[in-house]
């Protein structure tokens, strides 16, 4: 009797041991069929949640607007969607009944990039643009004067030389979850920041006003020939506005109330320039640019050169926004 209890408990045990396993995560789907696929295991990329307004669309018919919801819903031009990560890949179901699948994509700064169908949306974020120190003008003591995040990917900060005169390091940047990262072939930089429509706070390098360092009223105080008071006769005061369409220059001579030379302008930041189509008509001009920090005033002033060499020039100081 025992050894034949012995002998059923050898077997219940061995029968235990050989049933299948019911490990979720190893057990694949059946089809209605009997067809056994492949589990789908979702994921939900950060970086995605958000608006993204249309970019470039190369002729495709997708919505203008996408909204990404941190739960895997979202919204669209005309309705909902649904949408996931897996393996890397983008899916993502519209109420129309159109849906993108498997979709590769890629982040430049704040756009993403879609491989198929090709298409590049830009998120509404507010590290997009130019943001200069606070005060910069009045009162520098910081380390980086100016800072430009644009859209694409591409970034430049902007400090001054031990000679004062400004000079860049260009980057490419991406958003991480504390802030942004400035990648180049010299090194990596990660910005522990935080930032909004008016103020960009980054930590170690102080606040940051999302303006253009070259917009206000300038007067003449320096050039190559010295000091320049507002009784000499090479005085000069200066107005740039920032506007909707072009931006506007405005020079006025010593004692002048009326504009010796005006007209829309652009400027052209790769190449250090001012680009001013005069209103009289006249051929365009350009007049180079640079800044200039003095650790005596503790201020920022803007050179101005009809050449990029400088060797003529004006230095001009802030008097005030307008």
């Amino acid at each position: 009797m025992n050894m034949k209890y012995a002998l059923s408990s050898i077997l219940l045990c061995f029968s235990l041991f050989c049933l299948p396993s019911c490990n979720d995560n190893e057990t694949p789907a059946n089809t209605p069929d009997g067809e056994e696929v492949e589990e789908v295991i979702k994921s939900y990329d950060w970086q995605l949640e958000g608006k993204w307004e249309y970019a470039l669309n190369n002729g495709n018919d997708f919505s203008r607007t996408l909204v990404f919801e941190k739960d895997g819903k979202g919204s669209y031009d005309d309705g909902t969607l649904e949408w996931y990560c897996s393996n890397n890949h983008l899916y993502i179901d519209f109420d129309n009944g159109k849906s993108i699948k498997d979709c590769d994509y890629l982040f430049y700064g704040a756009t993403l990039q879609l491989k198929n169908p090709q298409l590049s949306y830009i998120l509404d974020c507010p590290f997009i643009g130019s943001w200069l120190a606070t005060d910069a003008h009045n009162h520098f003591t910081g380390s980086t004067f100016y800072y430009t995040f644009a859209a694409d990917g591409n970034a430049e900060c902007f400090t001054f030389n031990t000679s004062g005169i400004w000079e860049s390091q260009k980057y490419s940047w991406l958003r991480t979850q504390d802030g942004i990262q400035l990648l180049s072939n010299m090194a990596t930089k990660n910005l522990i920041c935080e930032a909004d429509a008016e103020k960009l706070t980054i930590q170690g390098d102080g606040e940051f006003s999302h303006t253009s360092p070259f917009y206000g009223k300038w007067k003449s105080v320096y050039s190559q020939d010295g000091i320049i008071d507002e009784k000499d006769e090479n005085f000069s005061t200066i107005e740039l506005y920032q506007r909707t369409d072009d931006d506007y220059f405005v020079y006025y001579e010593k004692d002048n109330k009326y504009a010796s030379f005006q007209g829309p302008m652009s400027i052209l930041l790769p190449n250090r320039a001012l680009l001013i189509n005069p209103a009289d008509g006249s051929d365009p001009l350009f007049l180079y640019f640079r800044f200039y920090y003095s650790k005596d005033s503790e201020k920022v002033y803007l050179e101005l050169s009809k050449d990029n060499s400088f060797t003529e020039y004006t230095r001009y100081e802030f008097v005030t926004t307008l």
